[in-house]
C-alpha cells in the first residue's frame, strides 16, 4: 500500500493534509479493485465461450 508521503509526492500536492491523501489512496485502491474484477470477469466469460465454439468430435 502506498504511504501518505507517497500519495502527495504522486499528486504533486505536499500541501494536502493526511487525512486527504488517505481517502485518495483508499479511494483509488478501491477503484482498482472493481477495474480488475470487471477484467477477471471478462476473461471468465471469453474464456466460456471459447469452450462452448470447440467443434465436438
Amino acid at each position: 500500500m502506498l504511504s501518505v508521503e507517497r500519495v502527495k509526492e504522486l499528486l504533486k500536492d505536499k500541501n494536502i493534509s493526511d487525512k486527504e491523501a488517505e481517502e485518495i489512496r483508499d479511494d483509488f485502491r478501491i477503484f482498482a479493485e472493481i477495474i480488475f474484477d470487471k477484467w477477471m470477469n471478462e476473461r471468465e466469460k471469453a474464456k466460456n465461450n471459447e469452450k462452448k465454439e470447440e467443434p465436438k468430435i
